[in-house]
């Protein structure tokens, strides 16, 4: 047979008084009430022991072997003798919903890769309440800064459409720092300029895809951090002038393969290469396109910064005699990203961490049938990628009944 504090301490009744508990095929109803004898009054702050009224509510606070324990939780309306307030005595982790602290934040863990409506289904309780403790949770952890020298990721992705987030990422320990609610440059801005003097310091490098804006704001905040321009996004460049190319001398007789011209080299067959140099012969500008696709990924497989730096500027100066309107925007992409495309040799980091973030929010976003509230889709997005440790010794130091 357990002991009463036995049983106070496996179902955190911390702080309150168990009379008794009784047990169902389906429940636990544990029989609670607080020990204290003396309230204070909120309006002239003395303190009475005239109980004016006794209610008894239930309230879910704990899955113990797949049962839901329910407080049968008495509590009292004080009656204040100096100024005749009547008022509700105060029980920590308890206020006027159907669900006690621990029950909700003992269920936060499991939205990290679950939607809110199977959970709340699950558990008999509100898709909203749990919404907002997961809220709750996401402000009061905040942002979880690396003690260590790490490398900083940016990149956008999409909440809906053409409504963009920005997502922030650890690369060298692969952990999402952030996301911020949109893409604009002031925003990118007002969080580097808010970050911890510490943190700051321990960024090694710092990688993005060619964007002026968060370049621009990298220059004001972090002027002292070399930047990274992620090789698969220079890369992607090219691929869309091909496929630019493409559409535009493709005909419905004569189609162009697409993917035939995304492959790389060393996955071509040899009936692959004859539809290439034949497509080539036709169309010069299109094979101009693509093997300086290849040259690029020929250009990041060196192993020095002094290599590549003689290759990109030989190639750098033949398309400065280029009229061609085509090749002269290639010209200038390479000649204003020159420094960040070369800090590549030095730092070796990229994005895919990153982009892998923003596949599994994809999915996310699937299993939860889309979001409408964005300040919701952050902190869902911000507490499934928080590690589970982190999370757990956050929600045990919280405030339960304590």
């Amino acid at each position: 047979m357990y002991t009463q504090s036995t049983l106070c301490r496996v179902f955190c009744l911390e702080g309150l008084l168990l009379d008794r508990c009784n047990t169902y095929d389906d429940r636990i109803d544990l029989f609670v009430r607080s020990p204290r004898t003396h309230a204070r009054c909120p309006r002239c702050a003395e303190s009475t022991d005239k109980v004016h009224r006794r209610a008894q509510r239930s309230i879910k606070h704990v899955v113990c072997d797949g049962k839901v324990a329910c407080l049968k939780l008495t509590v009292r309306n004080f009656a204040c003798r100096p100024c005749h307030h009547i008022f509700r005595e105060s029980i920590p982790g308890i206020d006027r919903r159907r669900t006690s602290c621990h029950f909700r934040q003992s269920l936060v863990p499991k939205i990290k890769d679950r939607s809110f409506r199977s959970v709340a289904a699950e558990h008999g309780v509100s898709a909203s309440s749990l919404i907002r403790s997961v809220t709750d949770v996401a402000g009061e952890v905040g942002v979880v800064w690396p003690g260590a020298p790490f490398a900083l990721g940016i990149d956008e992705h999409s909440f809906a459409g053409r409504d963009l987030a920005i997502t922030l990422t650890n690369l060298t320990h692969r952990r999402v720092l952030a996301i911020l609610p949109d893409d604009r440059k002031v925003t990118l801005a007002h969080f580097l300029e808010t970050m911890p003097i510490q943190a700051k310091n321990r960024i090694t490098a710092l990688c993005i895809d060619m964007n002026q804006g968060y370049a621009s704001a990298v220059r004001e905040h972090l002027p002292r951090v070399p930047v990274v321009i992620d090789k698969f996004h220079v890369i992607q460049y090219c691929n869309v002038h091909l496929e630019q190319l493409r559409r535009l001398y493709t005909t419905s007789r004569y189609p162009l393969p697409r993917k035939l011209l995304e492959r790389n080299r060393e996955d071509l067959g040899r009936e692959d290469c004859r539809r290439l140099e034949a497509m080539f012969r036709a169309y010069p500008m299109i094979g101009e396109m693509w093997r300086l696709k290849e040259w690029f990924r020929a250009l990041y497989r060196l192993n020095d910064r002094a290599t590549a730096r003689k290759r990109y500027d030989a190639v750098l100066g033949g398309l400065a005699a280029e009229t061609r309107p085509r090749w002269r925007a290639v010209h200038g992409m390479m000649e204003r990203w020159r420094v960040p495309i070369l800090n590549y040799f030095d730092h070796r980091i990229t994005n895919a961490y990153t982009e892998g973030v923003h596949t599994r929010i994809k999915l996310l976003k699937r299993i939860s049938y889309g979001f409408r509230n964005k300040q919701n889709y952050i902190a869902k997005m911000t507490l499934a990628f928080l590690p589970l440790a982190t999370l757990l010794d956050h929600l045990h130091s919280s405030p339960s009944l304590t």
